[in-house]
Parts: structure tokens; sequence; C-alpha cells
């Protein structure tokens, strides 16, 4: 071994040490300390690569090696097909695979490069732990994170885990078991997190919603008709086709860089890269226009484009005519399209809630039809020709604009009525609220209608008006004509592999029965009540697989001084020693996705992905079916039994042996051989043919049903919902109670470091990286009385967290950023989990992370 790479882990006790874990975490002194010395030693060895830092060269031999094809799991959305180099049993380089169907695609990050970081990560979870006080009589709840642990064999691990389920389901019903699936371990169609799922369903058990990255989808899915799904834009590689393109609410080159040179490459093509964002980012100073725009006002930016482009008819009225629900004739009474069937004995129709609200997992079975003609026969139109009355699929010439009476009911036009809702939304309207100058939003207006085809790369908008945001993306698509077109998309992600079979693997049981997911922003007031949807709802655990709310959830002092504390029992499968691992009672490791074969099938590549077993687990580290596998021995649920009597080779073969995936030469043993095969054309275009899921099969900018995410039993305000309407976010304004308090907007931004919560203590990382800190414009500093490097406190009435600050012209004034990612033990104190907001908003159920007011002042306490 490598002199560098051994004194690392002797250091830190990785690697082949004895049984270490630690108590509360690594200490921020140590941590730094520990940085430095394996810094300095490679950098003193002359040697950079993680292949020189694996290498044993010491006898000048050749040790046996081999390449491993495999995929990197992370939840950047890459995707990436990597080639491993193992070296005498051990992982010692990584890069791209160049034997792809597509070389644009081919990509690897510095997060990539670092596996063998992560993976011989010194903070590995090695074996099943019990917290030492922790009993199912008696939980001792006040101890944790400062508790011992207690190491377990897994058949122990397995019953005392197995023992909880039964005893809660016995006492308190099946539903007091709350399972919580992320993104912390690979997101495969076979493997990973999604296999709490399938435990979870089999057995009844509650599954929990992780509220992050969805407020925006479900504005864009309730025009669309894809409910809150991801599926909605083209495969990035189209990117390079649009003439315009706005990069809004996002910085791929930190977040997701293997989508960023598409983006270059359509610059370079001669096509507008255009910027919105409040600081100036890594793509802002790449684009050639920056917008910056007055943090949570986005919305108010793009209805004062839709004003613009209503005013000067810039929109495409053949598009408008044909593709969306501007011809639809909307009643006066209930604000639903007038339909042939009104006027039989039944009336108006009940309409479903729509967009399908539920769980995720099932939006691509309930949401995502498109109807076919003859069930869309039934909406009324206008006959200009005629000045009557007609069927919208017999009306040769639809009218756009106006109001009628139809057999005693009054109706207008869908257009019509968007026309009138955004007449006031004017550019000055706009720039009082956003700080863009009016002339400059009627240039990205002409930009996105006329330097078409256009497409929005969408960021996830964390304020409160997220919903809105996403209406109003749809909306500049749907009256432009800048959707399902070569060049024109809006969205996140492309559309799922429909030729995998994942209904028996996720849903067991079948779907009869399944109940909804819960919110996780609905969980505190469940804790608090006992009650949910009007009915008694303990709960009795919290089992997290691949999920990490103390480190990755809003108001981090909250979940822990007041939440966790009601839940007896709390596991977690994990790899690595997370901030919700230090708070869990049993802690059961997992493997890296480099220890174990699964299958990746993404929605946001053109490819279907094998990803083979680089090396053997470390410890004894299982994969997530296998330690639900082991649970389920002691559970005597006959079809929890039965589910997993399967191996998982059998598992694999359900899900991709499918007659419709035959077509596409795609099969296990064909993935095994190949490695990456390539389902969908590498620019694919979604919803070429345009039509959509909707009921009308029309992008329905008026939305005539709008319906909560998830149906948590409160009110929504259905009429505000109809057409995108402004309002304020919860907190980040400046009229709000809390600016008068706290006047600095935080912002939590990703970066290029960190993946989420993942890779916080690879060294080749910190080294770049050193410790956690606060950016802030040096005029908010001086004002403070702080100097760059100074270490700070950002607080709020929810917490506070000091680190140093870092000063930067690229941040807005009036504006601080905190880097996501970073563990509470690597501050000096608290953490900016414990600053963001948690606001519960019934509509869309999303965290609004940035919405969130803080103010700084200079630390005058110990640095330890």
């Amino acid at each position: 071994m490598h002199r560098a790479f051994f004194m690392f882990h002797q250091f830190l006790g990785g690697g082949m040490a004895e049984f270490q874990v630690p108590r509360k975490g690594i200490s921020r002194r140590s941590f730094l300390k520990t940085s430095a010395a394996v810094a300095g030693v490679a950098a003193a060895s002359g040697t950079a690569t993680m292949s020189a830092l694996a290498a044993d060269g010491s006898d000048g031999g050749a040790p046996e090696e081999h390449d491993v094809v495999c995929v990197c799991g992370c939840n950047c959305q890459g995707t990436c097909s990597l080639v491993a180099t193992v070296r005498e049993g051990r992982m010692v380089n990584i890069r791209s695979n160049e034997n792809i169907p597509y070389p644009a695609y081919e990509r690897i990050c510095n997060r990539g490069f670092s596996h063998a970081n992560r993976l011989y990560d010194f903070n590995r979870v090695k074996y099943p732990l019990k917290r030492a006080t922790w009993s199912i009589e008696e939980p001792h709840v006040e101890n944790r994170g400062s508790d011992e642990w207690e190491r377990l064999s897994w058949d122990e691990a397995a019953k005392l885990v197995a023992d909880t389920l039964k005893y809660n389901t016995e006492n308190y019903g099946a539903r007091s078991n709350l399972f919580l699936r992320s993104a912390g371990n690979s997101f495969g169609v076979y493997g990973g997190s999604f296999t709490g799922n399938s435990f979870a369903n089999v057995n009844g058990y509650t599954t929990l919603d992780v509220c992050l990255d969805y407020g925006d989808l479900h504005g864009i899915g309730q025009v669309t008709g894809g409910g809150w799904d991801f599926n909605q834009r083209n495969m990035s590689g189209d990117y390079r086709f649009a003439k315009t393109l706005f990069i809004w609410d996002t910085n791929p080159p930190n977040s997701q860089p293997h989508n960023w040179h598409f983006c270059i490459e359509a610059k370079e093509a001669g096509s507008n890269l255009v910027v919105i964002d409040p600081t100036y980012t890594v793509a802002a100073s790449q684009a050639t226009k920056w917008v910056p725009i007055k943090p949570g006002t986005d919305p108010a930016l793009g209805m004062a484009i839709l004003n613009v482009v209503i005013a000067n008819e810039w929109y495409d009225t053949d598009f408008l005519r044909e593709k969306t629900c501007a011809p639809l004739l909307v009643r006066e009474d209930n604000g639903h399209f007038l339909r042939s069937t009104d006027f039989g004995e039944d009336g108006p129709a009940q309409l479903p809630e729509y967009p399908f609200y539920g769980m995720l997992l099932l939006q691509a079975s309930k949401a995502n039809k498109v109807p076919t003609l003859e069930q869309t026969a039934d909406y009324v139109v206008w006959d200009a020709d005629a000045n009557a009355r007609g069927a919208i699929n017999e009306t040769a010439n639809p009218a756009l604009e106006g109001r009628y009476e139809v057999d005693g009911v009054k109706v207008t036009t869908a257009w019509t009525l968007l026309k009138e809702h955004m007449a006031e939304c004017t550019p000055e309207w706009a720039e009082k609220i956003t700080e863009v100058p009016a002339d400059t939003i009627v240039e990205l207006a002409r930009m996105y209608a006329q330097d078409a085809p256009s497409t929005i790369y969408a960021g996830y908008h964390l304020y409160d008006n997220c919903e809105v945001m996403g209406m109003t993306w749809a909306t500049m698509a749907a009256i432009t004509g800048n959707i399902g077109k070569k060049g024109a998309s809006i969205g996140h992600l492309g559309k799922d592999k429909p030729y995998l079979n994942r209904t028996p693997d996720l849903f067991p049981n079948g779907l009869t029965g399944l109940a909804n997911d819960i919110p996780w922003l609905a969980l505190n007031e469940i804790l608090e009540t006992g009650q949910y949807l009007g009915k008694e709802f303990p709960v009795r655990l919290l089992y997290n697989v691949g999920a990490n709310p103390v480190g990755s959830y809003a108001a981090q002092k909250r979940i822990i001084d007041e939440m966790l504390p009601k839940i007896n029992c709390i596991v977690t499968n994990d790899l690595e020693f997370s901030d919700t691992v230090r708070y869990s009672d049993i802690v059961l490791p997992c493997t890296h996705y480099f220890e174990y074969e699964w299958i990746q099938g993404a929605s946001h590549v053109p490819f279907i992905n094998h990803a083979n077993k680089v090396v053997e687990p470390i410890g004894e580290a299982k994969e997530d079916v296998d330690i639900f596998r082991e649970i389920s021995k002691h559970l005597g649920n006959d079809a929890c039994t039965k589910f997993y009597s399967k191996t998982n080779e059998e598992m694999m073969r359900v899900i991709v042996d499918t007659e419709a995936g035959a077509k596409l030469g795609i099969s296990l043993d064909n993935l095994r051989k190949e490695g990456v095969i390539a389902d969908r054309e590498e620019n694919w275009v979604h919803w070429e043919d345009q039509r959509f899921p909707t009921l009308s099969g029309r992008l329905e900018f008026y939305v005539e049903n709008p319906g909560a995410r998830i149906n948590i039993g409160k009110p929504i305000d259905k009429e505000f919902y109809h057409l995108p309407t402004y309002h304020e976010p919860n907190e980040a304004y400046d009229g709000s109670e809390q600016h008068g308090k706290y006047p600095l907007y935080h912002y939590c931004e990703r970066t290029r470091w960190h993946m989420h919560t993942q890779f916080n203590y690879a060294p080749i990382l910190r080294e770049l990286d050193p410790e956690p800190f606060l950016r802030m414009n040096p005029v908010d500093a001086e004002s403070r009385g702080i100097a760059d490097g100074d270490y700070v406190e950002a607080y709020n009435d929810r917490g506070h967290c000091v680190c140093k600050a870092k000063f930067d012209m690229g941040v807005r004034p009036g504006m601080v950023s905190s880097p996501k990612g970073w563990p509470r033990d690597l501050y000096v104190a608290g953490s900016y989990q414990e600053l963001t907001n948690d606001h519960l908003n019934t509509m869309h159920q999303n965290t609004s992370f940035d919405d969130t007011l803080v103010e700084v002042r200079k630390y005058e306490g110990e640095v330890k």
C-alpha cells in the first residue's frame, strides 16, 4: 500500500484497522488536522491520483489487476458509466467508460474520480450496531447522539429489527412503522434505495415522501398532465439544438457537470445562453447574458415574460389552437371546461383530482396516460365559422378568444382568461418585485418566443412559490410552442423506461389497498397530535434507507430536539456515519454501489446500464435487498417470506426480461454482456407527437381542477391555481414579519465538492474544499465589522451555525450563501440546516430551503 494511503488509514482507523466507531463523529479539529496531514503526505510523495495513492510498488512488481464496468449511482442524475481498476482485490482507479453508444454522454466529474475515497472512507459503517441504552421497552431517546455503540451479529441485528416491527404492528398497527427512502445509495431499477419501498409495501408499513425538489415539478405537471413525476424534458443532448437556452435557478457546472458541455456547445453554435440567478455563478460567467434577479421572485419574471409575449403577439397561434387548451370553453359557474355531457341528466362532470396525487412511484401508471381522440370528443369549443358551439375534434376553426353562452351556460375561452389574467403583469410591475429592468424582461421575452426553438433548463425553485414557478415555465412553453420539438423543452429529466416491469418488485402485494406516501413536512404535526387524516396515527419507528433526514432536511434543530424524541425506534441503513446514523438506535451497514450488482435505468439518459460488482463489501456490509432479506427471516409474514425467497437474479430478470425490452435488445444477459445499451435516440424529444397526458390531451395552462401534490386532508385554494398567479415566498421577502430581525436572504448552494450529504470526508475533495463557510458580499460584512476569514454566526429563530466568512463579490448584497452537504460535526457550532425553513405548503408540500432569512454577526466564542 502506498505510504500516503497507508498513513491515512492508520491515522483514522480505516482499512484493516481494528473495529472502531465514532461516538459522536469525528471532531472538526481532528478532521481539519487530518485533511492537512493527508494533503501534505500526498504532496510530499509527489502523487495526487487515486491510482498512485492505492498502488503497492514497493517490491517493483506488477500486482494483478483487472477492469470492471460499473455505474456512478449518486443523485446528480448523470448516471455516468465508469470503468474501475481493481488491484489485488481493491479498487485503485476510476475512469469514464469509452465504450458507450453515444460518446457525448461519456463523462466523469471530480466526485466520480473520488469514489475510492468514499469506498474506503474511514467513516464507513462496517458492522451492525445498536445504541447501548436502547431497547424496545426502554428506548432512552434522550441518549441519542451521545450513547456508546454495541456491535451486533447480523442475525442479532435482523431479529432485533424484526421484533421491533412486529411489536409495533401488534400493538399499534403496521402503519406505525414509517419507511423513508432517499438518494444516499443508488437509484437503481434494481438495487439501492428503492428496496425500502419493496419491503415497506409487502408488509403494509407506511412510506414517507421526502418533500425534496418536487414543488416546481408539481406546477409543471399541472399543465402537462404528468402529475409531479420527473418525466418532463427532452434528453439532455437536445440542449445543443436550442437557439435560446434559459439556465434558470440552477448552476449545472456544479450540480450536473455531465450536462454542462451540451449547454456550452449550444452557445458555441450561436445560441443565446441566458443564466437567471441571484448570484454570479460559474454558469453565469459563461453566459451570453446573466440576469441577476432578487431571490425568490422568479415567478414574477416569468409572468412578465408571458405578458410581453401576449402583448406583442409573439405566441404561436397554430400551436395554441391545436395543441393547448386555448380554445376550450371555461364555465363561469364552476370553472371547469365545458363538455357536451354537461347537458345530460347527470349535469356537469365530477372531475377526479388531477393531476393524480399520490406516491411518485405510481405517477408513471396513474398519470402519463395520453387520452385517445374518442376520450376527448366531448370537449366543446366555439366554432368561429358557424358562430355556434362545436365539438373539439370536428371544428376546423375554433375561436381562440371571446365570451359566449351555450345552452344557458356562460363560458369564456381559456386563452381569453389567460390574456386578461396576465394583463397586469407588466415588465414595470415585475421590475419592482424582481429588480430586473423592464427592458431586460422585454429582451428575454423576445429571445424565448422569437429566437426559437427555446429550452428552459429548470433548477429546483426552493421557495414557497415554487408551484407557481413550474406553472409559469410550462405556460411559457405552451403559448410559444416551445415543447415537444427539437431544441424545445422544459422541466426535469426525461421519460421513464416503460419497457421495464417494476411493479412486482416495488409493490409485491399489488396496488390494492396501497396507502399514499405521507409527506415528511406533515410528520411534525402527526407526532404532536397523534392524528392523520382525522384518525389516530401513532408513530413508533422510523426506518431510513439511504436517507439522512437529520443532515439533509430543513429546520434541523427541530428534528433533533422535537421530532426524533417522539419516535421510539430509529433504524438506518447507511454506508457511512451520517448525521442521521448518529441519532439512530440500530444501524445496519449497507454496501457502496461498487460492492454489488445492480441495474440503472434512469429516465434522464438514453441508456440502460448494468453495474457490475467491483469489489467485495467492506466489513460486514450488505446490499439493501439482502438486509431486508435477513430481517424477513424473523418476521413471520408469508407474503414477505415469499417475496424474499426469490434470488437477486430472479428479481432482476422479472424487471428487465420483458417482451417490450426484448424488442430493444434488452435483457439481463445482454446487459451483462454489453454493459450499456441504448434505448432511445441520443437527442430524444419528449412529447414529439405533441399529445399530452392531460384529460384533454392538450397542454392545459388553465388548470380546471387543481390538486395538491399528495392528499393530506388540508384544503387548497383551487380558484387561485387555475392560472399562474404570483404570491410572495413564505419568509424571504422584504415585507415579511421576519425581515426586520433577519435582513439577509440565505441561500443553499449546490457545490461540485458534495452530492447532497455525500462525499463529505473524501480527502481528495477536502484538500480542495477543506471546511464549511458562509459566502457573503463585502458590503454586508463591512457594516457588521466582519473581515474575510473571520468566524461568524448566522442565526434566526430556528437555530444558528458558526463557520468562516468567505468574501465573494458574486454574491448579491443582502444575501448570504451556504454550501449544501456539510455535516454538523464540521461546523464550529450548529449547522446551516438549523437555519432552513420547514414551512408546509399544502399545495406542493416541498421543502423551501432557500425561503430563509438570517442575520450574521462576528463570532466571539472559542473555536476548537
